[in-house]
């Protein structure tokens, strides 16, 4: 059983390998931080004018914590383990909903009073989706700032040659997506090929259904160990069967 991961390698990837399954990293996005952070800094600085703070990312959670350094008294609202757990590492306390793998899940947690006439700031990347504003359009008054863009990397670069040479042959058995940028970058340089595809969270598993891909798993949480694990299962019953 061999995977592609389109990831670095991290503990998602060792999980797969302690249960036996071969596991093939092939890393084609990464987030660099833009290079002109005024706007951000400038909101920062008036921190005490907003009601909450919306972070949907671990990066725009570690960028912000390294900016404020010290918890505030402003509401932070987190969507994802990863991002909640950053804010959380650094004293900061967060409102998160269980289970919320999109930032429309996420607002659905919450009755429209938790926001209603409130001023919010949403930090994220430049590619974000822009389901928060647009749903509490009407509702709050939210600004925006991006502070990192995701970046594709060139796909020639190995062990690209060794995925096309396994994509061709046959011997891939699933390919695994994180991100909706992720599946981008792979069906430029790859194709939409036809294998079993498992993504982190639904938002993923719609952009790779849109470019063609075959979704056969979608992890119910949005978390690294939920996701192998229910993967694994996946490849454990398809074993046994």
């Amino acid at each position: 059983m061999t995977v592609i991961v389109v990831r670095r390698d991290d503990n998602f990837s060792q999980t797969l390998r302690e249960a036996g399954i071969e596991v093939v990293n092939l890393e084609l996005v990464s987030t660099e931080v833009l290079e002109d952070l005024s706007e951000f800094e400038n909101l920062i600085s008036q921190l005490d004018d907003y009601d909450g703070v919306f972070i949907t990312s671990p990066v725009a959670a570690k960028m912000f914590i390294d900016r404020v350094r010290q918890p505030v008294r402003r509401q932070l609202y987190a969507l994802g383990k990863r991002a909640a757990s950053v804010l959380e590492d650094a004293g900061f306390e967060v409102k998160k909903v269980p289970h919320a793998n999109t930032a429309e899940e996420m607002l659905a947690g919450f009755d429209n009073e938790e926001f209603a006439g409130k001023k919010l700031l949403f930090v994220r990347g430049e590619r974000s989706m822009r389901t928060i504003p647009e749903t509490l359009a009407g509702i709050a008054k939210v600004d925006e700032v991006a502070v990192y863009r995701t970046i594709e990397k060139d796909p020639e670069d190995a062990p690209a040659s060794d995925v096309r040479r396994r994509l061709a042959g046959g011997e891939i058995e699933w390919l695994c997506f994180f991100s909706p940028s992720a599946v981008e970058a792979f069906e430029k340089g790859f194709g939409s090929a036809d294998i079993t595809v498992a993504t982190i969270g639904e938002t993923t598993a719609t952009r790779a259904r849109e470019l063609g891909f075959r979704v056969d798993l979608v992890a119910q949480t949005a978390t690294n160990e939920i996701f192998a694990n229910e993967l694994i299962e996946r490849v454990q019953r398809k074993q046994i069967g």
